[in-house]
């Protein structure tokens, strides 16, 4: 069935309301909230707008007019306040990026419906839909949440992000409980609680970059310099770091740096006036010597390593088990651990731990994965067999 929703909201634009209905949802034993924000061309992104849900009422909060929002950030990290999102890492990062704040007390839907036969991640909509058979309207492709006044749509959209969060906690939660699975849960839920869990690494980008393997030390430095200058601009500026220099460059000034001014100004790939805007920087950044701290960041670079086709095949068939494994558990695979993170048993083979991934795969499966470097196969006389 289609809805439209007629929920009654209260629009909080002023401190000093905030103030007063942030302490009455303090006595609550939940909120369920959602944010509205925008991050394209700029740095800091940008908050926009604040849903929240809860036994007293709707409430919308305009961070645009709203300066002062600490009341919220205190019910974020209250104990005593069970926070539902859907998805509410990507809030959670936005909070604590920009005011240092870590939540407490969480519980998140998607996270939860991927412990009981979703795919993780699935769409809000697509577990009403299944769950509460509330079928809900598409979002906006482009929203812009930054004009003022919003319009009915956006509000109805919004509201419809958090006013049923509540009776789709209850039945999820329901069902973990039911499948003992609500302690699994509680585990990943820990983790939005760490600010390990939106640490942002300004080497990231360099150490990923499959180039760097095929570089000398001197210009290895140079990209590392390179990628956290761009971040140092963007942030000062309040601009996109592809603004500031577009990603596709990059591995091209690494490469002609060595030739000198000549091979970098007179690019005809490079932007015009590149060279006359960013040389100096460029060549500084080249030239200055290797300190400690990057000494220690060269330490980081994933080693060259040739996957051979029998590995190839043997970490194949073991992803398989253990995507059967999770079919059988009706979990998804992804929360287990995407295939890309079968990599991680080669720098850390405790990576699973104790914890509920381990209890899900059982001994022999993790006992295989700790083991990815020396497993082989055999097929014979219609046997398969993988040691």
């Amino acid at each position: 069935m289609a809805v439209s929703i007629e929920e009654d909201y209260v629009f909080i634009k002023e401190a000093s309301h905030l103030e007063e209905i942030c302490t009455r949802l303090s006595t609550q034993p939940w909120i369920g909230f959602d944010t509205e924000f925008i991050g394209e061309k700029r740095f800091f992104t940008l908050l926009c707008l604040i849903q929240i849900n809860s036994p007293i009422g709707c409430f919308l909060v305009d961070p645009l007019k709203v300066k002062d929002l600490s009341p919220f950030l205190d019910l974020i990290e209250n104990p005593e306040v069970l926070k539902i999102t859907h998805a509410g890492e990507n809030d959670y990062r936005l909070i604590y990026q920009q005011f240092n704040v870590l939540p407490v007390n969480v519980f998140d839907t998607q996270v939860a419906a991927g412990f009981l036969n979703y795919n993780y991640p699935t769409a809000f909509r697509k577990i009403m839909d299944k769950e509460l058979n509330i079928r809900l309207k598409k979002g906006f492709a482009v929203a812009v949440w930054d004009q003022r006044p919003l319009s009915e749509k956006h509000i109805l959209y919004a509201l419809n992000d958090v006013i049923y969060l509540k009776e789709l906690y209850d039945k999820l939660q329901g069902k973990l409980i039911r499948r003992k699975r609500s302690t699994w849960c509680e585990e990943e839920f820990a983790k939005m609680e760490l600010a390990d869990s939106y640490h942002t690494d300004v080497y990231a980008e360099a150490l990923n970059n499959n180039m760097m393997l095929h570089l000398s030390k001197k210009e290895q430095v140079f990209m590392l310099r390179l990628y956290k200058w761009r971040i140092d601009e963007a942030k000062k500026k309040d601009y996109s770091k592809e603004m500031i220099l577009s990603s596709k460059y990059i591995n091209l000034i690494v490469k002609n740096i060595k030739q000198g001014e000549a091979a970098l100004k007179n690019n005809r790939l490079l932007p015009k006036n590149f060279y006359n805007r960013y040389g100096l920087i460029i060549k500084n950044l080249f030239d200055k010597p290797v300190t400690a701290d990057e000494e220690e960041v060269l330490k980081r670079i994933p080693k060259k390593h040739e996957v051979t086709p029998i590995e190839d095949i043997t970490h194949s068939i073991l992803y398989a088990l253990v995507k059967r494994k999770c079919l059988n558990e009706g979990i998804s695979q992804n929360l287990v651990f995407p295939k890309s993170a079968m990599t991680k048993f080669k720098f850390n083979p405790d990576w699973l731990g104790n914890g509920w991934r381990a209890s899900i795969l059982g001994k022999e499966l993790v006992d295989l994965c700790k083991r990815i470097d020396h497993l082989t196969y055999e097929f014979s006389d219609g046997q398969f067999v993988l040691k």
